[in-house]
């Protein structure tokens, strides 16, 4: 039996995955919680033997953290983790594989594909959603190629801070800041920020 912890800030997630999982023979929700804080005495009362049977699938943003410490944390006890977001942003994909995690699917997938990452993650293997793997492999192939100064910007762009506040951040010149965000854009063939959005 597969046992799954769901870490969702929006209950009725949770609940619906313990009703999709009430339909199969082999999966099951063992703990929900909406907090990393939720989450820590549940895991602290297993032993890592009953914690290495279990997956968790945790959304990227909760209400007040991001997923990825929660998913850090479990992690660090052995657990496997899914992500299982409503954004589909292949930053957040490529943000998942840096962070050891082993799958990625969207609240869009059908029953089928969840049932298919959750099983093919609890084996230890990797499980991204197949209609984001194309764009992830574009990515990939990008980021690779990014200075680590054109890295530092473009995960600020991705907080949508304005090139004044980037500047400062980084201690750079405004004109330094637009020119590293051009040599961006040239690298991603896009023209803007918007465009670059569909990426991060």
């Amino acid at each position: 039996m597969i046992s799954v912890i769901s870490i969702d800030d929006h209950e009725m997630i949770s609940l619906g995955l313990e009703k999709l999982f009430s339909e199969t023979k082999d999966i099951s929700i063992c703990h929900s919680c909406k907090t990393k804080a939720g989450l820590e005495p549940f895991i602290e009362s297993k032993t890592s033997e009953e914690l290495k049977d279990m997956i968790a699938m945790v959304d990227i943003k909760l209400e007040e953290e991001s997923g990825f410490d929660a998913a850090d944390y479990l992690i660090e006890h052995g657990i496997k983790c899914l992500m299982y977001s409503s954004f589909s942003n292949v930053g957040f994909i490529v943000k998942t594989m840096e962070h050891k995690i082993k799958g990625f699917i969207t609240k869009n997938a059908d029953k089928a594909e969840i049932m298919e990452a959750i099983r093919t993650v609890s084996r230890g293997e990797t499980y991204i959603q197949k209609d984001l793997l194309s764009d992830m492999m574009y990515v990939s192939g990008i980021l690779v190629t990014l200075t680590k100064k054109e890295r530092e910007l473009l995960d600020l762009i991705a907080e949508h801070l304005p090139n004044e506040v980037i500047a400062e951040r980084l201690g750079l010149s405004k004109r330094s800041v637009e020119n590293y965000v051009s040599r961006i854009f040239d690298k991603f063939n896009v023209k803007n920020r918007y465009e670059l959005g569909r990426y991060l």
